[in-house]
């Protein structure tokens, strides 16, 4: 009859004696998911160039007047509804 160390040992020797697959760092599996998750970078350098100057426009118009701020922000939503294709599917 075994004792309880022996089978103890010997179960850790058999676990140790597994190969073991290598471990991907998280921040590869990080990488990974964005690169399979987020559009390339040229659509967001589109978009945040696209929403930036429409915004500095209006800011801009809005130092103007209030109609005027209220008029360009109008516009700069409806540019930005046609660049998005919202009616597209």
């Amino acid at each position: 009859m075994t004792t309880f160390m022996d089978a103890f040992t010997a179960e850790r020797a058999t676990a140790a004696a597994k190969p073991r697959r290598p471990r991907v760092p998280l921040t590869v599996r990080a990488a990974r998911a964005a690169a399979r998750l987020l559009p390339r970078w040229a659509a967001i350098r589109t978009l945040v160039l696209s929403v930036a100057g429409l915004g500095l426009l209006t800011a801009a118009a809005w130092t103007l007047h209030l109609a005027a701020g209220l008029a360009v922000a109008g516009v700069s939503l409806l540019i930005l509804e046609a660049l998005s294709g919202g009616d597209r599917r």
